[in-house]
């Protein structure tokens, strides 16, 4: 990995050199790394490209980020990193100004590049609180009873394998969770995680079915995790706690499991690694408005094989009114690109939308202030899937028509709002 990261920066830094030979650069106005690329990187990019973060590289020293900078120039131009997530012009969001880069941002690493990667004066460095995103003051953590080894036997899905843990929080009244945040344990195997409450009623269910269909845990159970209100939050790597606004929260009871569905993937520096995650909790026991995820989305949508931009829009109306405080927008691996809204015309607003949806970075976002919907508003859906050999994420190849379903090589279009009805 090593030597095929060193050939690419080799080729890549061919490339910069010979666009310099053409293009004559601005010296108008000097960029240096410390007093302008630095604070950009400790901003939306350190928290993952450090010493001992999953990131590729480590972006905290000049050396490393002056060998790297043409990668990270074609990754921050190109969309991909920071990972995708949604556009902040639709809706602000917690944590936007660390999750998306802006423009400008974008063309200073290119102009720094251009004009030959400047070091600048080092004493004129600042000094960054690097800690991880953790959850302060959390007041209730629960972790996975034992730790786990995934055995990536699966052969539809080589490489990732998918873990659902129930654990129990051991309260003994009923509580309301006010934000929320995983506790990884081995940074080198988790890739993203799903949050959940079931019982062995509900969402939980005994079964026998393969890995793949829904999510196995240890025991043979798995967990329809986007069902019944059962959803709390998701993570991925750079995501910082999901914290609600105001007096809002949402309810847990005393007989109801904290389910932990774990993406692992398989790293080669964590072979045979095993992981004993969990998650940590902001609690309270009144709040003014109760929340809880709820689906809205259409199921009702088969994408023709072949097709490179298939695009699903539909609408739900309620009958009564409801505050939507925050949203998770969910495709598999064909998902492209999203949309949802509230209302119609003149009236619509938005509240999600990418046009570069990422399967291996799906977060919950939180806005603001809650948005008010009326009783009989419509709310707005659309997907667009990729579903063309061209696809580096497809999973049938030659393509397959794809329909609606909970498996990764199946489609769904959702967004779980967080929301509180009036």
């Amino acid at each position: 990995m090593e030597k095929i990261l060193l050939v690419m920066v080799a080729l890549l830094l061919a490339c910069s050199e010979k666009k310099d030979s053409f293009e004559e650069p601005n010296y108008a106005e000097i960029v240096d790394f410390y007093e302008d690329i630095q604070p950009i990187l400790e901003n939306n990019c350190v928290a993952c490209h450090n010493e001992e973060g999953q990131g590729l590289g480590d972006f905290t020293s000049y050396e490393n980020v002056r060998m790297m900078a043409p990668l990270i120039s074609a990754s921050v131009h190109d969309g991909r990193m920071p990972p995708p997530v949604a556009d902040p012009n639709c809706r602000d969001y917690k944590g936007s100004e660390v999750l998306h880069l802006a423009q400008e941002d974008k063309d200073l690493i290119s102009k720094w590049i251009e004009q030959g990667m400047e070091e600048g004066d080092p004493s004129t460095a600042l000094e960054y609180d690097r800690k991880t995103f953790e959850l302060e003051d959390a007041d209730l953590t629960v972790m996975m009873t034992e730790p786990y080894t995934p055995s990536f036997s699966s052969e539809n899905n080589p490489g990732n394998e998918y873990r659902c843990f129930s654990i129990p929080h051991n309260r003994t009244e009923p509580f309301y969770i006010t934000a929320v945040h995983p506790v990884i344990d081995n940074h080198e195997l988790v890739h993203h995680v799903v949050i959940a409450k079931g019982d062995s009623e509900g969402i939980i269910i005994d079964s026998n079915r393969p890995e793949g269909k829904g999510c196995i845990r240890r025991g043979g159970a798995f967990i329809r995790n986007f069902e019944h209100g059962a959803m709390l939050s998701g993570w991925a790597p750079g995501m910082r706690p999901v914290e609600l606004n105001k007096d809002a929260g949402m309810l847990v009871m005393p007989d109801e499991f904290i389910v932990v569905q774990v993406h692992y993937y398989q790293n080669p520096d964590a072979h045979k690694q095993s992981d004993q995650s969990g998650v940590a909790f902001r609690t309270t026991d009144s709040v003014d408005h109760v929340v809880q995820m709820f689906p809205l989305g259409t199921t009702d949508f088969t994408i023709p094989a072949g097709e490179e931009a298939y695009t699903v829009t539909d609408d739900i109306t309620l009958p009564i009114g409801y505050k939507i405080w925050g949203i998770f927008p969910h495709m598999h691996v064909l998902g492209d690109a999203y949309s949802f809204s509230i209302g119609k015309g003149e009236e619509e607003k938005c509240l999600a939308k990418s046009d570069h949806y990422d399967f291996e970075n799906q977060l919950t976002y939180i806005f603001h202030d809650e948005v008010e919907v009326p009783a009989d508003t419509p709310f707005n859906i659309s997907c667009t899937w990729n579903n063309s050999a061209e696809n580096p994420n497809i999973i049938h190849n030659p393509p397959v028509d794809i329909s609606n379903g909970e498996r990764t090589d199946e489609e769904m279009c959702f967004g779980f709002t967080l929301v509180s009805f009036n």
